[in-house]
């Protein structure tokens, strides 16, 4: 490997660790488990699945799915076990399960039938993925639904949040008008600077607001071990009972691994004109999980707004991916403890904007500008996409997946409908 493709992939994965990381915080708070859990995971998961997935160029960690599932895991543990231990190892429990599901799917070769899952199907559930996670932060800024809302008057977190969103979408523009050079724009990442910035804001005006908490009560690299091995499932976990107890969310989560990491791998595809290895991709997905629940970290799966970041900063090779993880690694154990003087509502907004970036824009906007509302096949297709979108935000994920896909084939049968391109054009 020459010198110039090594130095090209490692500024690719600095610039990518930036994002993954503060992403990482952003779901860890989210899944329930603590900042830390998403940061950890942020690090470990690209590390392995750059080494061992079956996708180039791709960065993996934490993503929204996975993280809408991860939650619901946390909350249902931490109200089935009074002691916080025996959750802990429920937690990891699962997301054990869950690696080693997606092991046996890449044994399996399964990774041939995400073609089989219609685009309108999927252009749907990221749909409704970003409206579970909108709907998540909405009960947690007013403390709906269980949630406990953060510190301090409700219209103060607000505008901390929706400020935070806005700054994200107007630093990139900020820096191009400013004419800076491209290699000093990508130390300027917008999701880190947003953050930044609102936390020296925050804490300058010293507002009464509630910060995020780290999730981890250890201090010092032997604690955090202690603290990892007691979460490991024990005995007492290990039953029968609490196993089929986790199946039903390792499966949750596995289908969402599956649906996340192998359309990314087909995203990716088309981007570099390359073939991905999907059942190797699996298998490093699984590993990479694994991992990340072993030593306290969320479930993870290919990240589609990291994967695109790295290809388009220049990286060639794995060392962009495998970089990314270990200086998000290396940040982490620097940075860690400064997250904590990071306010929720800071957060809060961060999570927003992630959700926006899963929201499947492309077909809704050409859909109105090229009139395809006077098209009666494209109005199908617009009904699928939103019929998925609603089943998964109001419904369930696995039902929202499976009907939509059974009644699409049906419809196709006797409607001879046609799905969505994969890579969409402005043709009606």
């Amino acid at each position: 490997m020459n010198k110039r493709i090594i130095i090209t992939d490692l500024l690719a994965g600095l610039t990518v660790s930036f994002a993954a990381l503060a992403l990482g915080a952003a779901f860890g708070i989210m899944s329930g488990r603590g900042a830390f859990a998403g940061m950890i995971a942020a690090a470990v998961i690209p590390i392995i699945t750059g080494l061992f997935g079956g996708t180039r160029l791709s960065v993996s960690g934490p993503t929204g799915p996975m993280t809408a599932v991860s939650s619901l895991v946390v909350a249902f543990a931490y109200e089935s076990f009074q002691d916080k231990i025996l959750a802990e190892q429920f937690i990891t429990l699962v997301f054990i399960m869950l690696g080693v599901f997606l092991i046996l799917a890449s044994i399996l070769r399964l990774g041939k039938y995400i073609s089989y899952v219609p685009q309108v199907v999927i252009l749907g559930f990221m749909s409704g993925i970003a409206m579970l996670i909108w709907i998540d932060q909405f009960k947690v800024v007013f403390g709906l639904g269980g949630k406990v809302a953060p510190d301090g008057e409700v219209i103060t977190n607000i505008v901390i949040a929706l400020s935070t969103v806005l700054l994200i979408f107007l630093i990139p523009v900020i820096l191009k008008k400013l004419k800076l050079p491209h290699n000093i724009r990508i130390f300027i990442p917008p999701t880190l600077s947003a953050i930044i910035i609102m936390t020296v804001i925050t804490s300058v005006f010293n507002m009464n607001l509630g910060h995020i908490k780290l999730g981890s009560d250890g201090s010092s690299i032997s604690d955090l071990a202690t603290l990892a091995i007691s979460y490991i499932p024990s005995m007492q976990i290990l039953k029968w009972e609490y196993i089929m107890m986790a199946l039903p969310y390792a499966l949750q989560l596995l289908l969402l691994g599956y649906l996340d990491s192998l359309l990314t791998a087909l995203i990716m595809d088309n981007l570099t004109k390359e073939k991905s290895n999907y059942n190797k991709e699996l298998f490093g997905q699984g590993l990479s999980n694994i991992a990340s629940a072993i030593v306290m970290g969320i479930p993870g799966a290919q990240a589609t707004i990291r994967s695109v970041l790295l290809f388009k900063e220049g990286a060639k090779t794995r060392l962009g991916a495998v970089s990314a993880g270990v200086i998000a690694l290396l940040l982490f154990m620097v940075f860690k403890d400064y997250v904590t003087i990071v306010t929720s509502a800071v957060f809060i907004g961060v999570l927003l904007k992630a959700a926006w970036d899963v929201f499947e824009r492309e077909f809704l906007t050409i859909y109105l500008k090229r009139k395809w509302y006077l098209n009666k096949s494209r109005n199908i297709q617009l009904g699928f996409i939103l019929y998925t979108m609603f089943a998964t935000a109001l419904v369930d994920l696995n039902f929202a997946v499976f009907s939509g896909t059974v009644f699409f084939y049906l419809a196709k049968r006797y409607w001879k409908i046609k799905d969505v391109e994969i890579t969409l054009t402005d043709n009606v």
